[in-house]
């Protein structure tokens, strides 16, 4: 025991004395050692910590509602309005100088004077960017469309094929509305006018960007914008799962052909489809079965010119038989099975008599029709036609016993 207390020590006198010290000391030293050791961890630690430790200590950004801190693109103008200072949109936007936003707590007042008021985030260019905003209107409420989120990719608002994204919120008409924000990885809560549960939950976000600037959009007054950079509240960054994941139901996996213009009284024949030597190429569904043909081609001509591209895709049966299948879509579509027409339908937006439920959205509620299958492999042909924000597809059969969808 006393050897291990002297070792490494020596005498004045040379090597061959050794100088024993106490175990009170040895202990004593030991303790500092590891406190030391112990300090010096910690500040390890506080240099790795991670982002939610950075939130509990990130302070507020306050942004004031003055001329050097936005950029307006449009109508604007700085003032007082209802005992606020406030920024005045009355068209275009306006972006944040010098904040460049990835995750945390937005929290502002706005004044919607039509439907469209809100802020872009994660803005990474006019065509790039995540967007919520409001829609006042006597009857939001009850038609659950108070609220709505949609990304806008390729330059083209995708409101209408994320019917899912939109809730209803108890709005102040012509007065102060304060929002809150709590944006995470892929993951926004949405609070509207001080509720404590959500207005609208947004289990994946939906755009191509993960960070970016903020931009107020028109038409409405904005005031008392505050952004808590990483301040989270306990939110997961990760995506929610897609609850129609294991769906074999849903017919995934298409090509797609290159888009072109389908003149105004044009109604497209299977002959109309592009031959092999076309560039077609792989599109696969996302979330919930959702074929988005805007993120390949926006919007390729102004509206309302009309755009069209084909879709098609092989299904395997082991027998003659029909099959009950569901369709949504965006705006025009014709379904052919081994070159026979089989589905054709609308969904406008304009007139409103022409819209499909749900409120003229991409969703399986949109339509349905008997699927004609022959035993073995069966070409599914689909032309779709848009002149209005996004164009998207859904296919969906009830049954698929005895058939083989086609996989990437």
């Amino acid at each position: 025991m006393r050897r291990a207390y002297a070792a490494g020590m020596k005498t004045s006198t040379g090597n061959s004395s050794k100088t024993f010290i106490s175990p009170k000391t040895f202990l004593v030293s030991q303790f500092i050692r590891f406190a030391i050791y112990c300090v010096s961890l910690s500040a390890l630690l506080l240099l790795v910590a991670p982002s939610r430790e950075v939130a509990r200590g990130a302070e507020p950004v306050k942004v004031a509602m003055t001329a050097d801190r936005w950029q307006i693109t449009g109508e604007g103008e700085f003032q007082q309005y209802k005992g606020m200072e406030a920024l005045s949109l009355k068209k275009g936007a306006a972006m944040l100088n010098g904040l460049t936003f990835r995750n945390g707590t937005i929290e502002f007042d706005v004044v919607p004077l039509q439907m469209g008021a809100g802020i872009g985030f994660r803005w990474r260019d006019k065509d790039t960017y995540e967007y919520i905003y409001l829609r006042p209107s006597a009857d939001c409420v009850a038609a659950g469309a108070c609220i709505q989120y949609a990304p806008t990719t390729q330059g083209v608002l995708l409101s209408d094929l994320f019917p899912q994204y939109q809730s209803a919120a108890t709005l102040h008409d012509g007065d102060w509305n304060h929002v809150k924000m709590v944006v995470s990885g892929q993951r926004m809560n949405v609070y509207v006018n001080g509720v404590k549960t959500p207005t609208l939950k947004i289990g994946r976000l939906e755009g191509d960007t993960m960070e970016g600037a903020l931009t107020l959009q028109a038409p409405g007054y904005f005031a008392n914008l505050t952004v808590v950079p990483d301040a989270v509240e306990g939110l997961a960054s990760e995506p929610e799962k897609d609850p129609t994941t294991d769906d074999r139901r849903l017919v995934r996996n298409w090509q797609v052909a290159p888009a072109s213009e389908l003149a105004a009284d044009k109604e497209p024949g299977f002959s109309d489809m592009p031959d092999s030597s076309a560039a077609w190429q792989s599109i696969t569904a996302e979330r919930g079965g959702l074929v988005d043909i805007t993120r390949l081609y926006g919007m390729p001509l102004p509206r309302p010119r009309r755009s069209i591209t084909w879709l098609k895709t092989t299904i395997k049966s082991d027998k003659n038989q029909s099959i009950k299948t569901a369709i949504g879509w965006s705006r025009e579509v014709w379904l052919f099975v081994n070159g026979k027409p089989i589905y054709a339908d609308k969904n406008l937006y304009q007139p409103p008599t022409a819209r499909k439920a749900p409120d003229g959205r991409c969703s399986l509620e949109n339509g349905s029709f008997s699927l004609p299958l022959n035993a073995g492999n069966n070409e599914i042909a689909v032309a779709i036609a848009n002149n209005f924000y996004g164009w998207a597809l859904i296919l969906r059969l009830d049954d698929v016993k005895g058939v083989q969808l086609a996989r990437k």
